[in-house]
């Protein structure tokens, strides 16, 4: 995987397996040995373990990341509405987890979506954006969300899982 891309005027968005969520969270890490890093962690996917042994231990790395969680599609999208002018470049992770909350009606789901691409658009001219998903379920509302999200991003790029290679072992 490489680095995550984060310059302005553009986004991109990271479509990962879940086994691969490490490798996102250790190239936060690299991006803090930098500057300073946005995390909106919409899937509980920030990992802070993973996170300080990439940064092998050094406070001021991690002391660079400002992680905020949210745990609705609600509060995703006000957080990243709030971010819109933030000066720091900001990486969003798992989107779609809070979105694909069956108790609220999927024209509410839409109508977030669609402000938080807004605000994704005017994320884009400050300081960077990346955003993961992990593949949605197979169904027509997950697939209309991805298809908003991969519409809008300047750069789309999908990982999969490597097939495991099947070995015969030997009978002695």
């Amino acid at each position: 995987m490489n680095d995550l891309d984060l310059r302005p005027h553009g986004w991109t968005l990271w479509i990962l397996p879940r086994p691969m969520r490490h490798r996102l969270l250790i190239a936060a890490a690299q991006v803090a040995h930098e500057q300073p890093l946005s995390v909106l962690d919409c899937g509980r996917q920030f990992d802070a373990t993973v996170v300080a042994r990439a940064a092998r231990g050094r406070l001021e790395v991690l002391e660079r990341l400002q992680v905020q969680r949210a745990f609705t599609c609600f509060e995703a999208a006000r957080l990243i509405e709030l971010h819109a002018s933030s000066p720091l470049p900001v990486l969003v992770l798992d989107l779609l987890a809070t979105f694909q909350d069956e108790n609220v009606p999927f024209e509410q789901r839409r109508h977030l979506l669609a402000g938080t691409v807004q605000a994704f658009q005017a994320l884009n001219r400050g300081a960077g954006l990346a955003v993961s998903i992990h593949p949605p379920p197979d169904t027509p509302e997950a697939r209309w969300m991805l298809d908003q999200l991969r519409a809008a991003a300047s750069q789309v790029l999908a990982y999969e899982t490597p097939a495991p290679t099947a070995s015969q072992p030997g009978l002695f």
